[in-house]
């Protein structure tokens, strides 16, 4: 299994994952995923993980024995122990939690003591050679070999391609290349993986180190004054600087010092060093960013608090501002019925009065008086709170909101 992340990937136990693949036969578990059994037995295997024989339902069926699924391999330095599986297998798979920084870190293949994997490294790795060509490369360098082919067929078609040139065609580019070459090559030999970036402006390479599923930055350059030139409007080392000049090779993992070319030992007889420091830093970065997670996670959790807490107070002023203006609401139509009353009365008295006044005038139509009072007594009443409705609006207490448990 690769050990560069893929999106919506999740971490899952092996033993998880071995137990789902040892569950059914493989064409029930296929059929639970939404794949092809065959596309499910490929799945497992790109993941590392063993799938039973052929035939092993058939003998379990007929009472045979069989043997029992595989144990799921100890965890590698800078390994999770965990299985980083697709988003199909969710609803069938638990996720797994994370290792503690606490640990325990000790497995078959990882001490406990970081001086004692040191130990152990340096002597599984034993001597690294760096070749003089890169005719046995790293699965990194494949795509800038093509690459530099590529440009070298097209400089020899002739004059109108002279402008095609490999990039990496001097001889310092060239000893960088096999520097990492080897040293890649001896991280890949205790199972790590790696991979480079080739840049061109500036021209330069950016290599990483994935120990386990720990990723370590290099870099890789010149140290110490050289000679230069323009390139593309950028100071670069000239390109026919020759292969003794001093080089470096640095980790980006703090604490670890610079490899440099000396006097008494060149790069080329100290890569199984620097293999072995880079497995080990690889660890402890593991278990440092173990730690630094589980504070990251826990700053989060206090963050999340404070916010949830803000919005609780939020809620709560919100909740008291809104039975404020329903109480106020409530004495304010308090007060327009009584206003309303006063109004509808004051209305009712005028007709008594206007009636009293106009019924014995021989100038006023009794007629015209009488449909008069009927318009003006149904006005009244239309103010009148009690008869239109209008008492109602406060004569229940408001429906406040229930405060938060």
């Amino acid at each position: 299994m690769s050990n560069w992340y893929r999106r919506n990937d999740y971490l899952a136990l092996p033993e998880d994952v071995i137990a789902f693949a040892w569950s059914a036969p493989m064409r029930d578990l296929a059929a639970k995923v939404g794949v092809s059994d065959v596309a499910l037995k490929k799945m497992l295997r790109k993941y590392g993980v063993t799938t039973p024989p052929q035939g092993h339902w058939n003998r379990i069926n007929a009472g045979r024995e069989v043997p029992a699924p595989p144990e799921p391999a100890a965890r590698c330095p800078g390994g999770h122990g965990r299985m980083l599986i697709g988003p199909k297998f969710e609803p069938f798979i638990p996720k797994a939690s994370p290792l503690p920084s606490s640990g325990p870190f000790a497995s078959a293949e990882v001490p406990h003591d970081l001086e004692e994997l040191r130990e152990r490294e340096t002597r599984l790795i034993g001597k690294v050679r760096v070749a003089k060509d890169m005719s046995r490369c790293h699965p990194a360098f494949k795509d800038i070999m093509r690459k530099e082919q590529r440009l070298r067929e097209k400089a020899a078609m002739g004059t109108w391609y002279s402008h095609y040139k490999p990039e990496f065609d001097n001889p310092i580019d060239q000893r960088q290349m096999r520097l990492l070459n080897a040293l890649f090559l001896a991280v890949a030999k205790r199972g790590h993986d790696a991979r480079v970036f080739a840049d061109q402006h500036p021209r330069s390479f950016r290599p990483e180190v994935m120990i386990g599923d720990t990723r370590l930055g290099l870099q890789i350059g010149i140290f110490g004054k050289h000679a230069t030139r323009m390139r593309y409007g950028e100071v670069v080392p000239d390109p026919s600087l020759p292969a003794s000049t001093p080089l470096f090779i640095r980790c980006d993992e703090p604490g670890l010092p610079a490899w440099e070319d000396q006097t008494e030992s060149k790069l080329e007889t100290r890569i199984a060093e620097i293999a072995v420091s880079l497995i080990v830093a690889g660890e402890s970065a593991f278990r440092r960013r173990l730690k630094e997670a589980e504070i990251r996670a826990e700053e989060m959790r206090l963050e999340r608090e404070r916010r949830e807490e803000e919005e609780r107070r939020e809620r709560e002023r919100l909740r008291l501002e809104r039975i404020r203006q329903l109480n106020e609401q409530r004495i304010a139509d308090l007060r327009m019925s009584g206003e309303l009353l006063r109004q509808s009365q004051d209305l009712r008295a005028l007709v008594a009065r206007v009636r009293n006044a106009l019924q014995q005038r021989e100038d006023v139509d009794i007629g015209r008086l009488k449909e008069w009072e009927l318009w003006a007594l149904e006005e009244a009443d239309k103010l009148d709170p009690i008869l239109s409705g209008q008492i109602m609006s406060h004569f229940d207490p408001p429906q406040l909101p229930a405060k938060e448990e």
